[in-house]
């Protein structure tokens, strides 16, 4: 009995940890660091280091060093202050706080207006997407879900001109119909998602719907249509030059998309980040949020599976 007792300890104290730790991997960043010069990387784990070539949000379990020629400048997020993180140095970010292992870190200075509250907001919002759901009938996991749903609200501009949905199935075409013009779109079978470029537009709101068909004819159509604003050539320069200012940090990038409803223009934004830093796992519940806002069902599956075993793989 003794041992059994025991044995029931062990498990629920290793479940525990894992819980513990589960959460912790899971807090928003504690910091960025910005200004990167020279040699500078990061680890998760400890086991793996990856370099830092541009604004790096910083999360719990997080370590940074610096080589002789390597610098950075860290902003608290919660706080807004500041600290120059010089060469040959090392870091850790615990929750709430940056401890120096060796090197230089300046003293805490006042900096900016701190954007914590709306860092913490998104993360928490986009950790609810992050679940792999698994079908209860896996003799069906190969069936075509036909309901194409598309974002309800979304812009456009000339820079940013692309409609996306969910390939629904390899051999499905589609039928678009923008306030009654019909084109016609045909099967893409390897393509993990539909992007149709929009051209000739005159700036204004427009309804469209996407309906699906099959070699019979249409299986599917929305019930509502959804909406795209076109943004004049004047607006997107307006939108091209903020961009430009915040190219280097992806967080503010998108962030000031998705408040202009731009929300393709987002994605692509979080995917080209993703292309740089595939092993930037912490940041992926960013990008698994925006294909859920953009209905890309099988990419934000995808993704969760990615994010969920890279985390066990660090624990």
């Amino acid at each position: 009995m003794k041992a059994k007792t025991i044995g029931i300890g062990v498990m629920i104290a290793s479940l525990l940890l894992s819980l513990s730790q589960t959460s912790v991997a899971r807090e928003p960043p504690v910091a960025k660091l910005v200004q990167v010069e020279g040699q500078v990387e990061y680890t998760r784990n400890g086991r793996r280091w990856h370099p830092v070539r541009r604004t790096k949000y910083l999360f719990p379990g997080y370590r940074i060093k610096t080589g002789k020629d390597g610098s950075g400048k860290l902003i608290n997020q919660k706080t807004g202050e500041s600290q120059q993180l010089g060469s040959n140095s090392e870091i850790e970010i615990l929750v709430g706080s940056i401890t120096l292992i060796s090197g230089n870190l300046t003293e805490p200075k006042s900096e900016s207006v701190s954007i914590f509250q709306s860092l913490m907001n998104k993360f928490a919002k986009a950790q609810r997407y992050t679940t792999v759901r698994r079908s209860l009938n896996t003799s069906n996991s190969n069936v075509c879900d036909n309901k194409v749903r598309t974002i309800r609200e979304v812009t456009l501009s000339p820079s940013h001109p692309d409609l996306v949905w969910r390939n629904a199935c390899p051999e499905f075409s589609y039928r678009l119909i923008v306030d009654g013009n019909i084109t016609e779109v045909s099967a893409q079978s390897t393509s993990e998602m539909i992007r149709y470029t929009l051209s000739d537009i005159e700036p204004g709101e427009y309804n469209y719907r996407v309906e699906v068909l099959d070699k019979d004819g249409t299986v599917y159509i929305p019930r509502k249509d959804s909406t795209f604003t076109w943004i004049s050539g004047k607006e997107d320069k307006a939108v091209a030059a903020t961009l430009d200012t915040l190219s280097d940090d992806v967080f503010m990038q998108t962030s000031f998309l998705e408040e202009n409803g731009m929300y393709v223009a987002a994605m692509d934004a979080y995917r080209g980040y993703f292309q740089e830093n595939p092993d930037d796992n912490d940041m992926r519940p960013l990008l698994i949020k925006s294909y859920n806002d953009l209905k890309l069902t099988n990419l934000k599956q995808s993704e969760a599976r990615l994010y969920n075993a890279a985390l066990e793989e660090d624990f």
